[in-house]
């Protein structure tokens, strides 16, 4: 590989979208941003490779006489232009990072005016802050996290106005948020060590005095999210089918409720749940289907934009078995295509097989199965149940 695509600055630009790119182009053509302009000229030349960066037309020292025509050439030299625009890059992506985190810039906001002594300034704007925020129906955990650090912000500034009020009404609030905080973050990972002891047979968590505390500790308190947690820890225990449908209703029921994080904790919990209790025979394969399709549209389903063999085709068997055909259609359509390559086709011609068997279409089931020769073998296999399937059909009829 080409030693100049393979520096950090390229392997950074690689990982990025055009629009950050042409962002990253006004970063650096800012002098309040950037004071060296050979950074500029580094970046346009580079850029023209953008996103492959292959080929071995250019190197280091071609590129450094495109920047520098009249420079003298050394590798040093140009290693530290690129090592530069590497912590350019890196400025970069905080600062970006800070104009999309609005607690973020207020919580630094307010630490500015504290220590400028513009208490006046400084109380207006967290208290505004607190009520926009304590007004939101559903927070985030950021937001929930955000609320506690200002109260605590405001009740341990130097001004002592507001320790000194009657009832201390800032630091119950404190206190209540920071148990909010606490038993949400810690049911999470309580729920997840039950969940590696489940799965992992080298793994064993001693969760059953932490899980005693958090039960103690939110005893009292009402919260969407810690409800849920109260009746999947009862499950967990006890495991009855009853107890996964009472969580699950009530999962969809209070769904809106959740924030994104609580909403992809509890679904891919349940999911894992119902997975165990189909392949237990307790549950009927159908029953998962309202729960992958919310998956999907949370995003849940699928790492690094690709979806699992496994998940396709459970899907599609979930999807047929209960009737639902065009959806089954329009998931082919849309999903096939986020299957890795290798196995695109196959799992395209076995749903469309599949599909057809439950529309009681056998002769098309069987002439899509006997047309394409598959060559995954977790494929081969289904497609040959699938053939036996047809056979068995058109033998009764």
């Amino acid at each position: 590989m080409n030693k100049l695509f393979s520096t950090k600055f390229v392997r950074m630009l690689q990982s990025w979208q055009p629009e950050e790119l042409k962002a990253f182009d006004r970063w650096l053509r800012s002098p309040w941003c950037n004071t060296n302009k050979n950074l500029v000229q580094l970046f346009e030349q580079l850029r023209k490779y953008y996103p492959g960066f292959s080929g071995k037309r250019l190197d280091k020292e071609k590129l450094f006489k495109l920047i520098l025509p009249n420079g003298k050439f050394s590798d040093r030299r140009m290693n530290n232009l690129l090592s530069e625009a590497y912590l350019a890059a890196e400025k970069f992506l905080a600062f970006q990072n800070l104009e999309q985190n609005q607690q973020l810039k207020e919580r630094l906001l307010l630490q500015e005016l504290q220590r400028r002594h513009l208490d006046e300034w400084f109380f207006k704007e967290a208290q505004k802050n607190i009520q926009q925020l304590e007004e939101k129906p559903i927070k985030q955990w950021e937001e929930d996290l955000a609320l506690y650090q200002m109260n605590r912000q405001i009740y341990h500034h130097p001004h002592q106005v507001l320790r000194l009020q009657p009832g201390a009404p800032t630091i119950v609030k404190m206190d209540q948020q920071i148990d909010l905080v606490y038993l949400l973050e810690k049911a999470t990972i309580i729920n997840e060590m039950l969940f590696r002891n489940r799965i992992l047979k080298n793994e064993q968590h001693e969760v059953a005095e932490a899980l005693s505390r958090w039960q103690a500790a939110s005893k009292d308190l009402s919260h969407p999210a810690i409800d849920l947690y109260k009746m999947r820890f009862d499950y967990v225990a006890e495991e009855k089918l009853e107890q996964y449908q009472a969580l699950r209703q009530h999962f969809l029921e209070s769904y809106e409720q959740l924030n994104q994080k609580e909403q992809k904790t509890h679904l891919i919990s349940l999911i894992n749940d119902s997975m165990r209790l189909i392949k237990s025979g307790e549950l009927d394969v159908t029953d998962c289907l309202p729960l992958y399709q919310l998956g999907l549209n949370l995003g849940i389903l699928m790492h690094q934009g690709k979806l699992s063999r496994n998940t396709f085709t459970l899907i599609v068997s979930a999807s047929n078995t209960k009737g639902s055909f065009d959806y089954t259609q329009k998931f082919i359509e849309h999903y096939v295509g986020h299957l890795d390559e290798s196995i695109q086709t196959d799992c395209a011609q076995w749903a469309k097989a599949h599909t057809a068997y439950w529309q009681k279409d056998l002769e098309a089931s069987l002439d899509l199965l006997q047309r394409y020769r598959f060559k995954i073998p977790y494929l081969q296999l289904i497609s040959r149940v699938l053939h036996t399937q047809v056979y068995f059909d058109l033998f009764l009829q």
